[in-house]
C-alpha cells in the first residue's frame, strides 16, 4: 500500500456529481459529443447535461463519476456514459484499495508478531540489569505479569505478598491459581497478608480456602502498606508510584539491603496479623475488635470518611456502616462522644501483638 495514495486518488462525490448522477438516471445516458449550450438533446432522446450546470462543472462531476465507477461507456457506444449499481461501483472501486489494506493488516501483524518475539530477550536484559543495578522498572501490566511468572518459577525456597486493600478481582485470583499452586507443588513456603475487609469478599475466601489447603498460609490485619511480592527473599516487586503513577507499573529490586528491609518489614506485620482460612460465617467476625479498634482509632485522630475507608481497604458505604456500629456500640451520639468513650473503654490503645489470634 502506497501510504493512502489509492484512497486519495478517488474523488469525493460532492453535490454537482450527484446532480449528474441523478440526471443520467432519468435519461439513461450521458453523451459525450461537443459540449453545446446546457439541456441539448441528442438524436437518441439522451439530454446532454442538465441545465444550470456549467460545461466545467459537468467534465468535473463526469471525471469523478467515472472515478467512482457510476458511470461507464456503453456497449459499442465509447461516445456515451450509462450509470452503473451503486454496489458494483463500491466492489470495482474500493476492491483493489481493500485488498491493499487486508495486504497491510497482514503485514503489520507479522510486524507485530516479530517485535513481540523479542520480549524474552527484553525480560533477560531487565534481569541482567537488575541484577547490576539494583531496581529496574517494569512500564505495564504485561510486563509484571511476564516478570512474576518467570520469577514464581524460578522460586525454590519462599514467597511472601502483601496486598492491601479489600478482596482481589476474580479474574487475578482465577490467574494466580496454576501459577501458586506450581510453587506450593514445588514445596515453597507461601504467606500472603491481606486486609480484614478482604474475609467479606467470596471470591478471595475461596481462593484462600483452595491455597489453604494445598500448605499456603494467609493473615489479615486492618491496615498494610503497599502491594509487595518477594521472592526468596532476594528479589522483590514493588508498585510504580513516583511521580504520581497509578501502580499499574512495577519496580523490580534486588538490592539486597532494599530487599532485606522489606522482608523485615513483612515479618513484623505478620507477628501481629490475624490468621485467615478462607469461607467460614466467622471469617469477618474472627477480627471484628481489632477492625474497631483501628477504625475508633482513626475517629479520634479526625480523619475524613474518605481517609479511613481508603486505609481500611473497604468501601466507603461500608466504612460509614461500621462508623455507624461502633457509635450505636458505644452509646455514643457523636463522633467526639464516641472518641471519649472508646478512650474510657480502651478501645484506643494500641493493638498489643498476637491478640485476636
Amino acid at each position: 500500500m502506497q501510504n493512502g495514495t489509492e484512497f486519495e486518488q478517488l474523488p469525493e462525490l460532492d453535490m454537482t456529481a450527484l446532480a449528474l448522477f441523478d440526471h443520467v438516471l432519468a435519461h439513461g445516458g450521458l453523451d459525450l459529443g461537443p459540449l453545446g449550450s446546457p439541456g441539448r438533446d441528442t438524436e437518441d432522446g439522451t439530454t446532454a447535461w442538465p441545465a444550470g450546470l456549467t460545461s466545467e462543472q459537468v467534465r468535473h462531476a463526469q471525471h469523478t463519476l467515472v472515478a467512482l465507477r457510476l458511470l461507464r461507456p456503453a456497449p459499442g457506444r465509447p461516445d456515451l456514459l450509462i450509470p452503473t449499481s451503486p454496489e458494483a461501483a463500491a466492489a470495482e472501486a474500493l476492491g483493489p484499495l481493500e485488498a491493499r489494506i487486508a495486504e497491510a493488516s497482514s503485514h503489520a501483524q507479522a510486524i507485530r508478531d516479530e517485535l513481540h518475539a523479542l520480549m524474552p530477550r527484553y525480560r533477560s536484559s531487565l534481569r541482567e540489569r537488575g541484577r547490576q543495578v539494583g531496581t529496574d522498572r517494569l512500564p505495564d501490566l504485561r510486563t509484571v505479569s511476564a516478570m512474576l511468572t518467570e520469577e514464581s518459577a524460578r522460586c525454590r525456597e519462599e514467597v511472601f505478598t502483601i496486598q492491601p486493600g479489600g478482596g482481589r478481582q476474580p479474574g487475578r485470583l482465577a490467574e494466580a491459581v496454576s501459577r501458586d499452586l506450581a510453587m506450593l507443588g514445588r514445596g515453597v513456603r507461601m504467606r500472603t497478608l491481606y486486609q480484614h475487609s478482604a474475609r467479606a469478599n467470596l471470591a478471595t475466601q475461596s481462593y484462600v480456602e483452595t491455597l489453604t489447603a494445598s500448605g499456603a498460609q494467609y493473615r489479615t490485619a486492618p491496615e498494610l502498606p503497599d502491594r509487595a511480592v518477594v521472592f526468596d527473599r532476594s528479589v522483590a516487586f514493588l508498585p510504580a508510584r513516583a511521580e504520581g503513577g497509578s501502580g499499574e507499573g512495577a519496580v523490580l529490586v534486588r538490592d539486597p539491603d532494599i530487599v532485606g528491609y522489606l522482608c523485615r518489614v513483612f515479618d513484623q506485620l505478620w507477628a501481629t496479623a490475624t490468621p485467615f482460612h478462607g469461607t467460614s460465617e466467622a471469617a469477618y467476625r474472627e477480627v471484628g475488635d481489632s477492625l474497631r479498634r483501628a477504625l475508633v482509632g482513626m475517629l479520634a485522630e479526625g480523619l475524613k470518611d474518605e481517609v479511613i475507608a481508603r486505609r481500611l481497604g473497604m468501601s466507603l458505604r461500608t466504612c460509614r456502616r461500621h462508623i455507624a456500629d461502633v457509635l450505636l456500640t458505644l452509646g455514643a451520639e457523636s463522633r467526639f462522644q464516641g472518641g471519649v468513650l472508646a478512650e474510657r473503654s480502651g478501645l484506643t490503645e494500641p493493638e498489643r501483638a498476637g491478640e485476636g489470634q
